[in-house]
């Protein structure tokens, strides 16, 4: 009787599916977000965000969540253009990635205007720097890039630039003010 279920078990079969399920959920937020930031591009306002505090906020969270992941922090009170909720996506989605390639610890370095996130991950590939912000790139752990771009689209919205770049170490994701 246990042909029937395509993993094995029927526990099994279903612990598959639901793990896919959250995982088409994710994407399809994703997506919605991606648009909604698309939509609201034209209707920046003077709003400000406290970065430290978003970023010690966020700190705690990862703590919780990975443990065995050493997360070293350097911040300085700065501020950011821009409304707390779409930074607070925009800085998850940084360090989320690096979570997902990090060896062992993380760094956040933040400093008037200038976000630094470093992992002592593996190099990211430099070939074509452009497509790695970009939707629908699929990294080589096989996420669909859409964090990155969302990323990328809420720095500009508020006029700022991101870069990742390879260090002897690891990686950053720099976010800095153009000028």
């Amino acid at each position: 009787m246990d042909d029937i279920y395509p993993y094995g078990d029927k526990d099994s079969s279903v612990d598959v599916i639901l793990e896919n399920t959250d995982r088409l959920e994710k994407k399809v937020k994703s997506l919605l977000y991606l648009n909604r930031l698309d939509y609201i591009s034209g209707q920046i306002g003077d709003e400000t965000c406290s970065m430290k505090e978003l970023i010690e906020h966020i700190v705690f969270q990862l703590t919780a969540m990975h443990p065995q992941i050493e997360i070293i922090t350097d911040l300085q009170d700065s501020s950011f253009k821009g409304k707390d909720d779409y930074w607070r996506i925009c800085i998850e989605n940084i360090i989320e990635n690096a979570a997902r390639y990090v060896h062992h610890e993380i760094k956040i370095i933040l400093k008037d205007q200038y976000l630094e996130i470093f992992n002592d991950g593996e190099p990211i590939d430099n070939s074509n720097p452009e497509s790695l912000f970009q939707p629908y790139e699929i990294g080589h752990k096989g996420q669909f890039g859409l964090g990155l771009s969302i990323v990328y689209k809420t720095v500009t919205m508020y006029g700022y630039k991101v870069e990742a770049v390879n260090r002897v170490d690891g990686v950053s994701f720099i976010i800095q003010n153009k000028d």
